[in-house]
């Protein structure tokens, strides 16, 4: 039910009592906290607190439920979501309760959880989206259509005038999802509006000349007929820019109309999406970490009513490897050690692959104490696909802070196992992150890695790590 996911809309008390902020209090405390909550700035104050309320309006505990934000999500499959689950942190791998989620294909509400036509395994960037507005405080519910290999042109056309017969199957069931979604939060009886229309979309019609000219006229036709079906005049929109990947064939005609009808509307923004890889192993989409952040790019653009560019809040390889021997191997856990001057945010641990990883490896990383500070399984791909990005698998972990200093980065490799590890590697490291040594213990199991081994070349590259400045 839709009144459980929003909380209850009103509290009845017992005898002697009645409601004050959501809780039942006896009736001499709660009349007192009731004409503190109105206090209109006597010259008496009763506490130190009431000296600073002057103000005439009665205080939020007076005014009622918070009205709903609700936002509107559409377009084909990088919408839809075909980002690995492994690519979310483990805390939004779960439902959250404080954001409701229409789905088309639930046909009703639930908490904000992974919604995809494309299976269980696969996320689209509303999760990150939906916690990136609740962690701002703003009372966010979302209402999601979304189907991939689907072109604006035909499938998404609104029709000559909103309902008629001209209108593709994707624009139908977007206004048919508008109209349940509606009915539900009327019933549930809490306040609510529509706050915003989320569009990402175009590389279908990349793929075709004529439709990569039409698509301003188009997108212009679209964002008119969700006002119109909103009853939303003004409401603000936030269009995804599609990838320059060379795939799609038209993608420069089609950036520019997004970006046109961007300039042309004072009420829509544009989020680059250019700096974000995609799955290597699926190009036309997005990898899972670029998903994950590409949700809170269009949380940005919605709170601050603003473009939304390229930027370091998408994580970065500690170490990119460009090759290297495995002349030898060992039982152990092995890595390197490095320094940081700046503190970083760890998003993700990974494990060296230029194949499928057949054996699950941990990962983990030490501060100067021996401390293990995070640590991570990157899975086999039969368990669960990561996130691979050439050489290295990567799983997302709930973010972790370091602060500077010098760290230990290992994982576990075994006799056997070439493929672990290098042993003399070629790369380069980010800025910010300093080689400083090769480090190895000996053991079955993620252990620290005490033994510090110099060496002229980079060796046991094997784990590495993806990370964000600091906040």
């Amino acid at each position: 039910m839709l009144s459980l996911l929003l909380g209850c809309t009103s509290l009845i008390c017992g005898a002697g009592t009645h409601a004050i902020d959501g809780a039942c209090l006896p009736d001499d405390t709660a009349a007192a906290a009731d004409t503190a909550a109105t206090d209109t700035g006597d010259t008496a104050p009763d506490t130190a607190a009431d000296t600073a309320d002057t103000d005439t309006a009665p205080d939020t505990a007076d005014t009622g439920p918070a009205t709903l934000a609700v936002y509107l999500l559409a377009g084909q499959s990088n919408m839809d979501g075909y980002a690995w689950i492994p690519g979310l942190a483990p805390a939004d791998r779960v439902a959250d309760p404080r954001v409701p989620l229409y789905w088309s294909g639930w046909g009703g509400f639930r908490d904000l959880q992974p919604a995809s036509y494309g299976g269980a395994v696969y996320v689209g960037p509303e999760v990150t989206l939906g916690r990136a507005l609740a962690d701002a405080g703003v009372p966010a519910v979302l209402v999601k259509h979304a189907v991939g290999g689907t072109d604006l042109a035909n499938y998404w056309f609104p029709g000559v005038t909103p309902g008629d017969a001209t209108a593709g199957d994707g624009f139908s069931v977007l206004a048919d999802s508008v109209d349940a979604a509606a009915a539900e939060l009327d019933a549930a009886g809490q306040p609510w509006r529509w706050a915003g229309f989320v569009w990402m979309q175009g590389e279908s019609d990349s793929l075709d000349l004529g439709m990569a000219h039409a698509y301003e006229d188009n997108l212009t036709g679209l964002v008119a007929a969700v006002r119109e079906i909103t009853a939303t005049p003004d409401l603000p929109v936030v269009v995804g820019l599609i990838s320059r990947e060379s795939i799609w064939t038209y993608a420069d005609l089609v950036r520019d109309a997004e970006t046109a009808v961007a300039a042309a509307d004072p009420y829509v923004a544009t989020v680059e999406t250019d700096d974000l890889p995609r799955n290597e192993l699926d190009q036309p989409h997005y990898d899972s970490v670029s998903n994950r952040v590409l949700g809170r790019r269009f949380a940005r653009a919605l709170l601050d009513g603003a473009d939304v560019p390229s930027g370091d809040d998408a994580p970065q390889a500690a170490l990119t490897v460009s090759g290297g021997p495995t002349d030898y191997d060992f039982t152990g856990t092995c890595g390197w050690e490095f320094t940081i001057t700046a503190p970083i945010e760890v998003t993700d641990l990974g494990a060296y692959g230029t194949a499928y990883i057949g054996t699950a490896t941990e990962v983990g990383i030490w501060d100067a104490d021996a401390n293990l500070v995070v640590r991570g399984t990157v899975p086999t791909w039969y368990e669960a696909p990561a996130t691979w990005r050439k050489t290295e698998w990567y799983i997302a972990i709930d973010p972790v802070r370091l602060e500077p200093g010098t760290y230990r980065l290992g994982l576990v490799s075994w006799t056997g196992d070439a493929d672990r590890y290098l042993n003399d590697a070629s790369g380069s490291f980010a800025a910010g992150i300093t080689y400083t040594a090769a480090v190895y213990a000996e053991g079955y199991w993620l252990t620290y890695p005490s033994n510090r081994f110099a060496s002229s070349t980079v060796s046991f590259v094997g784990p590495d790590f993806l990370f964000t400045p600091a906040p």
